[in-house]
């Protein structure tokens, strides 16, 4: 479980530069949708970790708030990484065990998850370091999306996408850059 003391560091490196103020936090609580989620997410996730069952429901609500306000759904089993950024952060889907490093941009109606196959073992992907996911993409499986590549919009990605490579179309091809 991670500590309070993790969980507003990572609150803390969700502002530009790192930087907070009471200013801040109040202007990107009431104008950044993007900073609501994340929010709601880092919170959410320390309180569903807690040994208190009320403590646990004050994580369920966090979910459920950014379920039904912007039909995003990140799990709390998920790792989000610092200045991770959503310009249009709607109907963004994050499954169980994703992993999602520093410096990722994902748009709208992204879904990232397992495969869904019943009898093969759950295997969610890897996001590397400034990676770009274009809208309506779908990344699925054990796979692993390198540094810097960028996922085309609507693109379904089942293949391991090398760094610094875009991935286009359905199923995806490997564009070199």
């Amino acid at each position: 479980m991670a500590s309070i003391k993790q969980t507003f560091r990572d609150i803390k490196n969700d502002f530009p530069k790192g930087k907070i103020s009471l200013r801040l936090f109040i202007t990107y609580y009431l104008y950044s949708p993007r900073f609501r989620i994340l929010l709601n997410h880092r919170l959410g996730k320390f309180f569903s970790k807690s040994k208190n069952i009320l403590i646990r429901q004050i994580g369920s609500y966090y979910k459920t708030r950014m379920i039904i306000k912007r039909n995003c759904d990140f799990s709390y089993n998920a790792n989000i990484g610092k200045n991770f950024k959503m310009p249009h952060p709607i109907g963004i889907v994050i499954g169980d065990g994703v992993i999602i490093k520093d410096n990722v941009m994902i748009f709208q109606q992204v879904t990232i998850g397992s495969h869904g196959k019943k009898d093969e073992e759950m295997k969610y992907p890897v996001i590397e370091s400034g990676v770009k996911i274009y809208a309506g993409a779908k990344i699925i499986g054990g796979i692993r999306i390198g540094e810097n590549a960028i996922i085309g919009a609507n693109a379904v990605v089942n293949i391991d996408v090398p760094s610094n490579t875009t991935a286009v179309g359905i199923p995806c091809k490997i564009i070199r850059k």
